[in-house]
C-alpha cells in the first residue's frame, strides 16, 4: 500500500488582497552546537564562583540570544510592483538579481611552516622527539575538529538575499540549503 508523500515548500503563504505574505521558519543550530554550546558552559562554572561571575552571565545571555535568532521567524511581503522586508519597500525593477549564499562555506586553506623534530641519542632525545611527535598529533587533531565544526555550522547558514542598486539586502538568513533553493524560487517566480 502506498502512503502520500507529504509536500513541504518550506515556508508559508498568506493571501491578503493583492499581497502575499511569506513566512518561514530559521533552521536552528547543528547538531556540533548542542555538544560544544554545553561543554563550553561547564568551562564558565568556575568563574561563576569569583568575582568575575557576571562574565558566564553576559555570555550565557548573549549565546542565548544568539540561538533564539537562529530559530526565530522570518517573513517578507510580495506585491506585483515591490518586496517589503523590514519596514523597507524595495520595487522589483530595481532589483538586479537574487542571490544564495553561505558566509561559512568557503574554500578553506590551511598553510602551516614545515615542523621540525629535534632528537638525540639516549632516554632524553627519544623523550624529546616523542614530546614533538604528540604536539604535532594534538595541533592537527585540534586543526581536523575545528574543520569539522565549520562545515556542520556552514550547513545552516545559507541565505537569501537580492542585489538592489548598489546594495545586497538579506531576505533570509539562518536556512538549510532546500529551504534557500525553495525561497530563491518563489522570489525569482514572482
Amino acid at each position: 500500500m502506498n502512503t502520500k508523500a507529504r509536500f513541504d515548500q518550506g515556508y508559508d503563504v498568506q493571501h491578503d488582497g493583492d499581497r502575499q505574505i511569506v513566512t518561514w521558519q530559521g533552521d536552528g543550530l547543528s547538531w556540533v552546537a548542542y555538544v560544544i554550546l554545553p561543554l563550553g558552559l561547564l568551562g564558565l562554572l568556575p568563574l561563576s564562583l569569583t568575582a568575575f561571575w557576571f562574565v558566564p552571565v553576559i555570555l550565557i545571555g548573549g549565546l542565548s540570544f544568539l540561538v533564539y535568532l537562529s530559530f526565530q521567524s522570518q517573513s517578507l511581503t510580495l506585491t506585483p510592483t515591490v518586496i517589503i522586508k523590514g519596514g523597507q519597500e524595495y520595487d522589483l525593477a530595481k532589483i538586479s538579481e537574487f542571490l544564495i549564499d553561505n558566509p561559512m562555506d568557503k574554500e578553506v586553506s590551511v598553510v602551516a611552516p614545515p615542523g621540525m623534530i629535534i632528537g638525540g641519542t639516549g632516554i632524553a632525545g627519544a623523550s624529546l622527539a616523542a614530546t614533538g611527535l604528540m604536539a604535532n598529533a594534538a595541533s592537527s587533531a585540534v586543526l581536523a575538529g575545528s574543520m569539522a565544526i565549520s562545515r556542520a555550522a556552514a550547513k545552516r547558514r545559507f541565505r537569501v538575499r537580492m542585489r538592489y542598486g548598489a546594495r545586497v539586502v538579506t531576505l533570509a538568513r539562518n536556512l538549510k540549503q532546500d529551504r534557500a533553493i525553495a525561497l530563491f524560487d518563489l522570489l525569482t517566480r514572482t
